[in-house]
């Protein structure tokens, strides 16, 4: 039925199109574990396919596109029901999508395309790792690097997103905008550095009312530039909204050996982050594709580092990422963390005017990751040592201390579709020790 309806709505077009493709895929899995909890690496960066106490899902896409002579045009969407979460039922794709040599125009929720063969902790975005569902919004971006010259070329976006979710301050908006500066030597080295920014403004506080969202509240967002927001008195200039960005710099290489990629995503939310004042925070990671991918096709190593915030004895310290005293549910949609996964939100909290349901936002995490096929068989291994060290103001004692384990091998058949089996251990000095194992299925067409 719905490929029927995708066809009449393109039908018009297709008469002058070159080209018209649908397609889609399905999904489903089945989860057991032996507590109530799925293992950590079963549901985080899962776009929330996957809940934590998700025991059976499924999940249906269907896209199309039309190609022109110059343009082409794409719509999609994914809808997945699973148990174990407060909507069994919700979208994750929506979306329509313009695309020529140099622009891409995205209207409506889409995934983010899966970084590093899907290894990264982060999705190699310490702000937006894939852990909630999409956000609603438009985003204008570069299709392809604006070229400069034979060595410089810029990458850049633009967006806006709303967080339509139930949270504190009601109706907030996103903010979004990155630029990168892309620097090639030769056909073996490439060096890019890259700034992003994200801002959190506007909606309804139930303590201070409407907060600013007007037109022209939009540029001091954008230029993250100082101004009173709440309208009480004595209140401190500041930056409107809730800011929050990362520098990413990354060098790629190749050799005889295989592709290396370097990179370090520096974290900052005030002054303080942006003149790199809570370094090491951030993500330092080394990803390898070596020549020879007989059994091995790639390997990463990240180490996550939350615990500096810029130290907690001055007015510029206590950065407590993705948190937020006046937009009180932070950096996260239906309360899940939206960024890396390892700041944790306490979601049996009741968040008022005085409290905060982030209970840990300083963390030390080592993370190895690899995936390899042989045959018709493909198979990937996750194995991350966590420490969480709670707040500045409020931290553990004992410290909690967590290894997450993950392994997949998956079958795939040219006619039949692909059949996944899955475990995962996760072992903590706070917590039981977590055993899950499940089966998934998924076919393309």
């Amino acid at each position: 039925m719905k490929n029927l309806f995708l066809i009449f709505f393109f039908f018009p077009l297709m008469l002058f199109s070159q080209e018209f493709e649908i397609g889609g895929s399905v999904e489903t899995k089945a989860i057991l574990s032996s507590e109530n909890e799925n293992p950590f690496w079963f549901h985080t960066n899962t776009n929330y396919v996957l809940g934590e106490l998700t025991n059976l899902s499924a999940t249906a896409e269907l896209k199309a596109s039309l190609t022109y002579s110059k343009f082409k045009l794409n719509a999609g969407a994914a809808v997945y029901g699973r148990d174990g979460v407060e909507n069994n039922v919700q979208r994750r794709d929506l979306y329509l999508q313009f695309e020529n040599s140099w622009l891409l125009a995205t209207v409506g929720p889409k995934k983010q395309k899966e970084m590093l063969d899907g290894l990264s902790a982060t999705n190699q975005n310490f702000l937006w790792s894939g852990n909630a569902r999409p956000l609603p919004g438009i985003l204008l971006e570069a299709n392809n690097p604006l070229k400069i010259s034979n060595t410089f070329g810029l990458d850049w976006g633009i967006g806006h997103y709303e967080l339509n979710d139930n949270r504190f301050v009601d109706g907030t908006h996103v903010h979004y905008k990155r630029l990168a500066l892309i620097t090639t030597f030769n056909e073996n080295h490439k060096l890019t550095a890259k700034i992003r920014h994200y801002a959190q403004w506007g909606g309804t506080s139930p303590v201070y009312g409407d907060l600013k969202d007007e037109f022209k509240d939009f540029f001091k967002i954008f230029f993250a530039a100082n101004s009173t927001e709440i309208g009480l008195e004595n209140e401190t200039k500041n930056a409107i909204g809730n800011h929050l960005g990362s520098y990413m710099l990354t060098y790629e290489f190749k050799n005889k050996l295989g592709e290396f990629s370097i990179y370090h995503e520096h974290p900052f939310e005030d002054g303080s982050g942006t003149r790199l004042a809570n370094l090491p925070d951030g993500v330092w990671g080394i990803y390898f594709k070596p020549e020879n991918q007989k059994i091995i096709s790639s390997v990463l190593y990240e180490y996550i580092d939350t615990s500096d915030q810029s130290g907690n004895k001055s007015v510029s310290g206590f950065d407590g990422y993705f948190g937020n005293n006046l937009y009180r549910s932070g950096w996260t949609y239906e309360e899940n963390i939206i960024g890396a996964p390892f700041i944790l939100f306490d979601k049996s909290i009741v968040i008022d005017g005085d409290n905060t349901a982030f209970i840990s936002n300083r963390s030390k995490v080592h993370h190895f990751a690899l995936m390899g096929a042989f045959s018709k068989f493909q198979w990937k291994l996750k194995s991350t040592y966590a420490k969480y060290l709670g707040t500045y103001r409020k931290p553990f004692f004992p410290e909690w201390k967590y290894w997450y384990n993950y392994g997949s091998l998956s079958y795939k058949s040219e006619k039949l579709g692909t059949f996944t089996v899955l475990g995962g251990a996760d072992f903590s000095n706070i917590a039981d020790t977590l055993i899950g194992g499940g089966i998934a299925y998924s076919y393309s067409f």
